[in-house]
């Protein structure tokens, strides 16, 4: 009986390994490690860095130097890629891109910095405005000008997987990466002065079990995440460009020594701001160009903001009080002071 006992030891020995490694395995197939995605920028060589916040603290550009809103619109967003264009896709319907411009509208909107108006689904806001009684004509009347128009498109836009085996699990990294382009035009005589391309990428790294839980398909909230990282890397260098211009408004009305210009505090201005009156320069057109050129305004006198008006910032204005020179009409230009 010893002999008998002593050798049905390793067996049941053996037994306990394989039960021991059975409920390891077990116990892992339950396990799924899924880290957060990280939105990066490819094109910068600092590996720490960030990409930009929409609601992140002032930079020190915009400590120095405060920035009064500008009114653009979104004409047209384009995908040039060959991603997302198939056999089932019309070419007139151009998911991908109006995707993008959706995504910008809205950063755009949000960040707080820009009047933003619709212009890509015009044709929409003009059967509305018909069924509230305005004619064509009164519609186009009421459409308001910008100070740009923003022309973008997707130029790259693409996804890699990788992985490797270690003993029983497989790592897996998954990343897409996303390329766009944007332009702003002058609308009154369509040049282009300004073109930035941003980048932008997303990635999901996780581990899964052997032949357990293994994800085949591509996750694809990736390429949006990796859309929205490539528009808003563009945002802040939009809007040094535009804060190159400076910021204009007109007289409304006059009564007495109580200047009523467009534009307040929900466009940036304050109580206690000075602003110049400008008699506008001569519009002359260039032999040389066939572009017309403004000739430099004339500074006339000074205002000095005291109150404002409405109660949003397409209809809002200031009331100022007139600190140098005469009492402006409505034919002078009223600019900010940086």
């Amino acid at each position: 009986m010893t002999t008998v006992k002593g050798r049905m030891m390793p067996i049941m020995i053996k037994m306990d390994t394989v039960l021991i490694l059975s409920l390891l395995l077990t116990t892992s197939c339950a396990t799924y490690d899924k880290r957060e995605v990280v939105e990066t920028l490819p094109e910068s060589q600092n590996s720490s860095s960030q990409l930009p916040s929409i609601d992140s603290p002032l930079t020190s550009m915009e400590a120095t130097q405060r920035v009064l809103k500008r009114k653009i619109a979104l004409v047209r967003f384009t995908n040039e890629t060959k991603y997302g264009s198939g056999l089932f896709t019309d070419k007139n319907y151009d998911r991908i891109g109006k995707q993008a411009s959706d995504i910008l509208s809205s950063e755009l909107t949000k960040s707080g910095k820009f009047i933003v108006l619709e212009r890509t689904d015009l044709n929409k806001l003009e059967a509305e405005s018909e069924l509230m009684g305005f004619t064509p004509e009164e519609f186009r009347k009421n459409l308001v000008g910008v100070d740009a128009l923003l022309l973008g498109s997707i130029v790259e836009f693409g996804r890699k997987d990788t992985g490797e085996v270690i003993l029983f699990s497989r790592s897996r990294k998954q990343v897409a990466h996303a390329k766009v382009n944007i332009r702003l035009v002058d609308p009154r005589t369509g040049h282009v002065f300004f073109s930035e391309d941003g980048g932008g990428e997303a990635s999901l790294d996780s581990t899964t079990v052997l032949g357990l839980g293994d994800r085949a398909t591509f996750d694809s909230t990736l390429n949006d995440k990796a859309l929205s990282a490539a528009i808003a890397n563009l945002l802040d260098k939009l809007l040094n460009k535009l804060s190159d211009k400076p910021w204009t408004s007109g007289v409304l009305s006059v009564d007495g020594n109580k200047i009523l210009i467009s534009g307040g505090e929900r466009q940036g201005l304050k109580i206690g701001d000075r602003l110049l009156t400008m008699v506008p320069g001569k519009v002359i057109k260039s032999p040389q160009t066939g572009f017309n050129i403004q000739l430099p305004h004339k500074q006339v006198g000074e205002l000095e903001i005291e109150g404002f008006f409405g109660d949003s910032e397409t209809n809002e204005g200031s009331i100022c009080h007139v600190v140098e020179g005469p009492i402006p009409d409505t034919d002078h230009v009223i600019q900010f002071i940086k």
